[in-house]
């Protein structure tokens, strides 16, 4: 069986509200600072898609130089990624199509390009192991003498994006353990 839960684009709009602004550690003694959350759209395969501005402060040579952008676009990339543990729901950031006037765009891409691989290299991201969060064992009522438990296990995920809304799909096996009968959850 498969259970399923919708987001809007409204209440993506709420929950980044509250999430911004949003400050990211990068390197040992860097942080970029994301503000100004706006024209959020949801890409249809890809995830939410925003812009924002942000002031990245990162030694360069040693010298703590503050990068500000005045606009850059913002992408909150959602998958379902296998592990042994259980499938895991990640949301991952990128950060592209930066605006900064005092800089070339070769430097521009540059920038990008490292906050980008530190993202990923420090594993900024949302993740949740979804399937032992909602997998559980239900014991029933002596009064039912024929059925000791329900064992619920969320087996594996999938995420859908739409233009209009971002869903994440769970599928369930679902099994009775009757009374009498000791098993371990499947």
């Amino acid at each position: 069986m498969w259970a399923e839960a919708i987001f809007s684009i409204e209440d993506l709009e709420e929950v980044t509200g509250q999430l911004f602004p949003l400050r990211i550690i990068l390197g040992n003694d860097g942080n970029v600072r994301l503000t100004d959350r706006r024209d959020l759209a949801l890409l249809p395969g890809v995830g939410l898609r925003m812009t924002v501005t942000a002031e990245i402060h990162w030694p360069i040579l040693g010298v703590h130089i503050p990068v500000s952008l005045r606009s850059a676009t913002l992408e909150m990339r959602p998958e379902i990624v296998e592990n042994p543990g259980g499938d895991t729901l990640t949301i991952k950031l990128h950060l592209d199509d930066v605006d900064v006037s005092i800089l070339p765009a070769l430097v521009d891409r540059r920038i990008v390009d490292r906050v980008n691989k530190e993202l990923a290299a420090k594993h900024v991201e949302l993740a949740w192991g979804f399937t032992k969060t909602l997998s559980h064992v239900f014991q029933l009522p002596e009064a039912l003498a024929s059925a000791a438990a329900v064992h619920l296990r969320a087996a594996s995920g999938r995420v859908i994006i739409t233009s209009e809304a971002l869903a994440i799909a769970v599928l369930f096996h679902a099994r009775v353990e009757p009374r009498g009968v000791v098993g371990t959850p499947s």
